[in-house]
């Protein structure tokens, strides 16, 4: 073989590799984007939890951002069921500042209300001025199908004679620890927050677990180092999405279900399911 035609082959084979490089690249990245909609099941143990709360199971729902999966919400709707929850937490962010319609989040409820109680608590997008439409109209679908405001406000879950304290922090809540009850060190209690990056801050407050959302998983997730991006601008969120612990505190940040102003890259939209267990 000649000394020309070595260098078109070599040439070829260069060729090639980049190109099938560049498809797998596409196709990474196709992936990462089209991530379908997954369910994170915990299993949390603690031995403050009663025993007739065995196997009691939340459904945590945060971070909607008026956003469809299936036609009326259908395929959310279907996961939820699967999980046979005893209670439903919303933890923020259910509507979204930039969608003029809720319709979203009534298919949502519609389909959910006869499943368990239901407990929310506001996140920054039912706050803003931009939403204060919405944030009503929130309200009045709250009122028609059932579910309970907890901002600022707690409630007794009782099961089988026993019980344990369910709390709720509006977000955006001036001097948040100020005014935070401090939970009882021998009963099991649960904060629903919105702010997964308050977990420093709360966790002193002796709440056993702790619910949130708000980081959106970090958006874009690598390999090793997690989510990128924070909500204050900072890069590399320390609760972006997981199980977390400080001292007997334990955090689960949910991941969120809808889109920020970046794409979600390697990180799909998440119903997170918690099982309680002594």
């Amino acid at each position: 073989m000649s000394k020309k035609s070595r260098s078109k082959v070599k040439s070829r084979m260069i060729s090639l590799i980049v190109f099938v490089l560049l498809a797998c690249l596409a196709v990474y990245i196709y992936h990462g984007l089209q991530a379908p909609l997954t369910v994170t099941t915990y299993n949390y143990h603690n031995k403050k939890i009663p025993s007739a709360f065995s196997d009691y199971t939340i459904v945590q729902i945060s971070d909607l951002h008026c956003k469809n999966f299936g036609k009326n919400q259908s395929e959310l709707i279907s996961k939820i069921k699967a999980a046979k929850p005893d209670m439903i937490a919303l933890t923020g962010d259910i509507v979204d500042e930039d969608h003029d319609s809720i319709s979203s989040v009534e298919d949502l409820l519609k389909g959910i209300k006869d499943l368990a109680p239901i407990y929310f608590v506001t996140g920054n997008h039912e706050l803003t001025s931009l939403a204060a439409t919405q944030y009503q109209e929130l309200l009045a679908l709250f009122q028609k199908y059932g579910v309970t405001d907890l901002d600022n406000d707690s409630v007794k879950l009782k099961k089988g004679g026993q019980s344990i304290t369910l709390y709720g922090r509006q977000y955006f809540s001036q001097y948040l620890t100020d005014s935070l009850p401090i939970a009882s060190d021998k009963d099991f209690d649960i904060l629903l927050y919105h702010g997964s990056d308050n977990f420093k801050e709360i966790a002193p407050y002796h709440y056993d677990l702790i619910l949130s959302g708000h980081a959106h998983g970090g958006i874009v997730r690598l390999p090793i180092w997690g989510g990128i991006f924070g909500n204050d601008g900072t890069f590399f969120p320390e609760y972006a999405g997981g199980e977390y612990t400080i001292g007997d505190a334990t955090l689960i940040s949910s991941r969120g279900l809808g889109d920020a102003s970046i794409p979600r890259f390697n990180n799909p939209p998440e119903l997170v399911v918690i099982k309680l267990n002594p």
